[in-house]
């Protein structure tokens, strides 16, 4: 009869903990560097989207609704901007709250802070902040999780491209220490169920991979190669560019693998997307095509290709990736477990998120072509766009692994590990020349 009763009283425990545990939403601060950025406005969009009460009724090719998970809880995203974006940025997410159709039980909000990526971690340690006093002050549950997506970065060239290149390391390193830092100071008054707190780092092809560089596996390109031959030279931005998105992965990684103390201080995700293409972030209904014009998240692929679509330069053959899926890769990535994970780390996961072959400039301009197509059908201010003005490149041969063969491995990791199918190269590129002309970019 004891034994009777001690199963019986077991059960009972275990019924209401499960009850008290789905009775508890789920919440979260996840902070967002370069949110105003293309990349970083796509993953804010994506991470509002997790609340939306049904996906969306909107068939702008803008709206991607296979980011819509259908979370609830309480989110508190803070969007880390430059300081003269603030004012705007706040604008822009208020609006796209009033519109989106959340769900009853989210409790979700975005705050807009200024972020100065060479401050020693400050502007990032006091968003960390802000969003833990947010949290105090209208959760219930003291359990929360914590997730840095760190984008921010400077990309192309400068007066300085040497020292921009050590900015860019140096920034990846404030990151994790501001993280520590925090977690240090205020893990007595969170509790994380003992996980510890994530960072998803934005990394690049570039770090896998210098030009011309021969695979490990003298094939293609894994998750497992680094860049090895970039170098810094004040004479071509690009390679050292290509330095410190390497250099910045390892820092970083070398830091959450001193600070991770056995799995209850830092873990670090790091993607690796290679050339980010895709349609601009979506504007409220409530933005005009001036607002959407004045306050457009600043890209060199969304400058390449209107320059593709003028006939101002030849269209490139590069490997792609959707901004649409490297956002919900970010989203997948700050969630996933990480503990038990083949090749890589305890504390540590890396996926490059990127078709697997170039598409030849032919190709490419095919897609171009037919977004005109489209978009003139139905909109008379692309009249002055002729697609007879289209030029190809036809030299480029993709260099160390020619276009058409496979250049990477990454389908089956991202699709089993984050749930992330990536769009093919036409749909990628058809989808962002039509939002570029029909929201007149």
């Amino acid at each position: 009869m004891t034994m009777q009763l001690l199963v019986v009283v077991l059960v009972l425990t275990l019924l209401l903990a499960t009850v008290n545990a789905l009775a508890t939403p789920s919440s979260s601060i996840t902070v967002v560097t370069g949110a105003s950025g293309f990349v970083g406005r796509h993953v804010v969009y994506s991470l509002l989207s997790r609340h939306r009460r049904s996906t969306p009724s909107s068939t702008s090719i803008t709206d991607d609704v296979s980011t819509v998970i259908h979370d609830s809880g309480s989110e508190v995203i803070v969007c880390l901007v430059r300081p003269n974006r603030v004012s705007y940025e706040e604008s822009y997410w208020n609006a796209h709250l009033q519109e989106m159709d959340l769900t009853d039980d989210a409790q979700v909000c975005v705050k807009v802070l200024p972020y100065d990526m060479l401050d020693d971690g400050a502007s990032l340690y006091d968003a960390l902040q802000s969003g833990h006093q947010h949290h105090r002050t209208t959760c219930q549950s003291k359990s929360c999780s914590i997730c840095v997506h760190h984008i921010a970065s400077v990309f192309g060239p400068t007066s300085d491209p040497i020292q921009t290149a050590k900015d860019n390391v140096q920034s990846a390193e404030y990151v994790v220490r501001a993280m520590h830092q925090f977690q240090q100071q205020h893990c007595a008054d969170i509790d994380a169920d003992n996980k510890p707190m994530r960072l998803v780092l934005t990394s690049s092809m570039a770090a896998v991979r210098a030009t011309n560089q021969t695979p490990l596996n003298g094939r293609y390109y894994t998750y497992r190669d680094w860049n090895t031959m970039s170098k810094l030279d004040d004479k071509n931005w690009g390679s050292c560019y290509q330095w410190s998105k390497a250099e910045s992965e390892r820092k970083a990684l070398e830091l959450v693998e001193k600070y991770n103390n056995g799995g209850s201080g830092l873990d670090m995700v790091a993607l690796c997307p290679s050339f980010v293409f895709g349609p601009p972030p979506p504007f409220p209904s409530s933005f005009n095509v001036g607002d959407a014009s004045n306050g457009s998240s600043s890209s060199y692929s969304l400058e390449l290709v209107k320059q593709w679509l003028y006939g101002k330069s030849e269209v490139q053959s590069r490997l792609c990736a959707d901004v649409r899926d490297v956002a919900q890769a970010h989203v997948a990535a700050g969630t996933i477990d990480i503990s038990s994970t083949g090749d890589d780390t305890s504390y540590s996961k890396r996926y490059i998120v990127s078709t697997e072959e170039r598409l030849s400039s032919e190709l490419v301009a095919e897609a171009l072509r037919r977004a005109i197509q489209n978009v003139q059908s139905t909109n008379d201010a692309s009249k002055d766009v002729d697609m007879s003005n289209i030029i190809c490149d036809t030299k480029f041969d993709g260099g160390a692994i020619k276009i058409g063969e496979r250049e990477v491995e990454a389908t089956e990791r991202l699709q089993s590990d984050l749930g992330v199918v990536c769009r093919s190269v036409e749909d990628t590129m058809q989808n962002m020349a039509e939002a570029l002309l029909q929201e007149g970019f």
